[in-house]
């Protein structure tokens, strides 16, 4: 058998045609492997190019629903926040006022820092507002914590023309003005952005609720300065000339006081008179650099790293050296 199959293959070397064919009919079965194989190949490198972008097994699709899932999640989070203010409103109209509409039931102080946070828009929170006198009917105060959470909401919702309509009205809101602390904040969510007539309301507003005066507190004084910095009348620069004296003046008799770094620090409400502060001397120093008018004593103060008492910033200038002859 083996012999005849070589004696096969030597007589088809023998015939040039019959080779000829048997070689192409080769080459053809061949190329018919190899692209099948290079077909198979490419698709395989294209499901690895891909894998990483889309698992298998999971639909392109999943992304968008999961997105879609977020967003259905956060309207009904807002819808069921919508619904627990007008049921706190309600629930506080119906106990508070001269005559109430249900008997049953007290109303807690934490109910008005409650609302305060429920209330999501300008809107809203005038609604709270609007119930202030019926707790003072009710022959219920309120307590300073209650006017600091207010005008700070008042200020995140860029609302702070609110809280001045409520504490310049004592007499029918029945919410005071009762700590330095709040009032520095009102001024603090006016004193940039808004006229100066806001900023001297507040001014105004600490005497008014027997507060210091606001040249005294070195953040208010120096955030008041600024609003009569940025306003330039003639009213302005004689109020602000006052403030600049006073400032000069209790930062001469003060040690420097340093803004918190760390962001975990500055998130804490009895630091932020500090960053005010800070914020403030700044622009002071901006602004001061800008007009030609004197800044050196900010600075001085405020990176000094040993305090001391003293009359005038005026620097110290380096010993000269002796010359020798």
């Amino acid at each position: 058998m083996m012999l005849r199959r070589m004696a096969s293959l030597f007589s088809l070397s023998s015939r040039p045609q019959a080779l000829f064919r048997l070689a192409s009919t080769a080459n053809r079965l061949a190329c018919r492997r190899n692209f099948n194989l290079t077909a198979v190949v490419r698709q395989t490198k294209d499901d690895d190019l891909f894998s990483s972008a889309t698992p298998s097994g999971t639909p392109v699709s999943e992304a968008p629903k999961s997105t879609t899932v977020s967003k259905a999640k956060s309207q009904d989070a807002a819808t069921r926040r919508e619904k627990q203010f007008y049921e706190l409103v309600e629930y506080v109209t119906d106990r508070t006022g001269r005559k109430r509409v249900v008997k049953a039931g007290q109303v807690r102080q934490t109910a008005w820092l409650r609302l305060f946070q429920l209330a999501n828009s300008s809107e809203q929170l005038e609604m709270v507002a609007e119930l202030f006198p019926r707790w003072r009917d009710s022959g219920k105060e309120f307590r300073p914590i209650h006017a600091e959470a207010f005008i700070c909401r008042c200020e995140e919702l860029k609302c702070p023309t609110l809280a001045l309509k409520v504490f310049g009205d004592h007499s029918k809101y029945g919410l005071g003005l009762g700590s330095l602390s709040a009032a520095r904040h009102m001024l603090h969510s006016v004193y940039d952005k808004r006229p100066l007539s806001d900023s001297m309301t507040v001014a105004a507003l600490f005497g008014v609720y027997k507060l210091p005066p606001v040249s005294s507190d070195l953040a208010a004084c120096s955030m008041l300065y600024i609003a009569c910095l940025k306003d330039n009348s003639a009213n302005a620069r004689v109020v602000g000339k006052v403030l600049y004296e006073e400032l000069q003046k209790q930062v001469q008799d003060k040690p420097p006081i340093r803004a918190p770094q760390a962001s975990v620090i500055r998130a804490r409400y009895a630091e932020k008179p500090n960053i005010w502060l800070s914020d403030a001397l700044k622009t002071i120093e901006k602004v001061h650099k800008k007009t030609g008018k004197e800044w050196r004593w900010i600075r001085y103060w405020t990176t000094e790293r040993e305090w001391r008492p003293r009359n005038t910033f005026t620097p110290v200038q380096p010993a000269t050296t002796a010359e020798h002859a």
